[in-house]
């Protein structure tokens, strides 16, 4: 238990609104939970050949109180989805070009903007555009509202930084990559076609583009 509160510990740390006071309801169960469990231990060595019916009846106190604890954190995790990838279930294993629903991309500024069903931020930088999803796969922070460091987009909510090349994650506390896309003229030749950039696939894509509209 004290091995998994060191863990959650540093997960509470990046968790906020709803998430965090649910997280603060399993953390306080799981300590109410060790304390009985602590006096159960207490009284079994105290008295080892004594009356066993307390002891027995905190330790199943304890244990329920473990298992209501344990459903409180799978909603944090199952429910809100927190500190898991947040795009681990959003896509298929295939792809196809999707027209942009911007046509005007300012530079070096991060912008919303959708392609089909999904919401992605587009950076433009001279006349090559570059291409993400929006939503942050560390806590769900809206990354078209972040910032550009470095070669990185980074998130306003915890700072997680992606490079706008590649999405990969270049700095914490994010540990997982960002979905990425390419980017293409759109075949009207008015605005801009991406396409999601699928890990390990066998036809090469590459990311931002030269391109113009």
């Amino acid at each position: 238990m004290v091995g998994a509160a060191v863990a959650g510990t540093a997960d509470y740390a990046d968790t906020d609104d709803e998430p965090r006071m649910v997280a603060t309801v399993h953390a306080t169960l799981m300590v109410i939970a060790l304390v009985i469990y602590l006096i159960s231990l207490a009284l079994r060595l105290s008295a080892p050949t004594g009356d066993r019916t307390v002891v027995i009846a905190l330790s199943i106190m304890a244990y329920l109180i473990v298992a209501g604890a344990a459903w409180v954190g799978g909603e944090v995790v199952y429910g809100f989805g927190n500190m898991v990838n947040r795009h681990a279930w959003r896509f298929g294993n295939k792809s196809s070009w999707t027209k942009l629903d911007v046509t005007d991309i300012p530079e070096n500024t991060p912008t919303a903007a959708k392609a089909g069903a999904q919401s992605l931020v587009v950076v433009r930088q001279g006349s090559t555009v570059y291409a993400m999803h929006s939503v942050c796969a560390h806590a769900g922070g809206p990354l078209a509202d972040g910032k550009i460091v470095d070669g990185c987009i980074e998130c306003p909510w915890h700072y997680s930084r992606f490079e706008l090349t590649t999405g990969y994650r270049k700095q914490g506390p994010t540990t997982f990559d960002q979905p990425y896309y390419d980017v293409r003229a759109a075949a009207d030749g008015a605005g801009w076609e991406v396409r999601r950039v699928i890990p390990g696939q066998a036809e090469p894509q590459t990311g931002g583009q030269q391109v113009s509209a």
